[in-house]
């Protein structure tokens, strides 16, 4: 069976850009894309702050993280 999760999280990280100026580190760093800035990045995450929005078991429904945790992940 598979399960899609719809989540969110608080992700921080620290890139290193050279530049000639802060003008341009600034530009720079904006214009990454957030798959370019990840990559670049070294991570980490929130403590406590990921969340689970809606999940879909597959079941033709989705449910609510409430839903989740009170029924359907114990049934599926």
């Amino acid at each position: 069976m598979t399960y899609k999760f719809d989540w969110t999280d608080v992700v921080h990280g620290q890139v290193e850009i050279e530049a000639k100026s802060g003008v341009e580190a600034e530009r720079l760093f904006r214009d990454m894309s957030l798959q370019r800035r990840l990559k670049a990045s070294s991570i980490d995450a929130d403590k406590d702050t990921l969340e689970i929005k809606f999940v879909d078991a597959g079941l033709g429904d989705v449910h609510t993280l409430e839903e989740w945790n009170n029924d359907i992940k114990h049934i599926t």
